[in-house]
């Protein structure tokens, strides 16, 4: 039998599911709208007639408009962000840990495309300490992939004349995504992140010279 404290525990966890479900459902809703009619042609009203709820909910989880615009925006930077540094720290071949940023990156892009097409079309809107957080986010998956691509060249699987360069190209192939890809395409989500991968491979990969 479950003791009371796991009892609790367990309501905590439910809550906090609970809670974030709530958070991500104002999100989506906001994304949509900021992307329908722009962050000054959305009202707090608009997002709570949008979710059919009143507006007080949406405040328990966000101070204003402008909070909830910091989330829409850093939702898909800080999850790369952590993916890249987690492939960076990790031992063994480099190969198969920059296709595994690039297909996560691909995913997570698709996934969230309104979420960066409002972030590239607003960001000038949102609260400096915001900004400054995203910006670290960038920094920090610039730095990852910069240091992967690098143990790449010092481990003799990639050669990369110029490994800043290189980190730029690939972040913006792969964060263009947002605005080109269609759900009606030829490719699913995953076979298009899988070729991504393959693209950024092809790109960085040492070759024998032919002799």
């Amino acid at each position: 039998m479950a003791s009371q404290d796991d009892l609790a525990e367990l309501r905590r966890r439910h809550e906090l599911d609970v809670a974030d479900l709530q958070r991500t459902r104002i999100l989506d809703a906001a994304s949509e709208l900021f992307f329908e009619l722009g962050y000054r042609g959305t009202s707090m009203d608009a997002i709570a007639a949008r979710l059919e709820v009143a507006k007080p909910l949406i405040y328990t989880f966000f101070k204003g408009k402008a909070d909830i615009l910091a989330g829409v925006c850093g939702r898909t930077t800080a999850i790369v962000a952590v993916v890249a540094e987690d492939q960076a720290g990790k031992p063994g071949p480099v190969k198969p840990r920059l296709a595994t940023i690039v297909r996560e990156l691909t995913l997570r892009i698709i996934e969230g495309r309104i979420y960066l097409a409002v972030y590239f079309r607003e960001e000038m809107h949102l609260p400096a300490d915001a900004y400054r957080k995203l910006s670290s986010n960038r920094r920090r998956f610039d730095r990852s992939l910069s240091s992967l691509l690098q143990q790449g060249v010092d481990s003799g699987e990639f050669d990369i004349a110029n490994v800043p360069v290189a980190t730029q190209a690939i972040t913006g192939m792969t964060t263009w995504l947002f605005n080109w890809y269609r759900a009606d395409g030829t490719l699913s989500p995953e076979q298009l992140a899988d070729t991504m991968a393959s693209l950024v491979l092809a790109m960085v990969e040492k070759r024998d010279l032919p002799r």
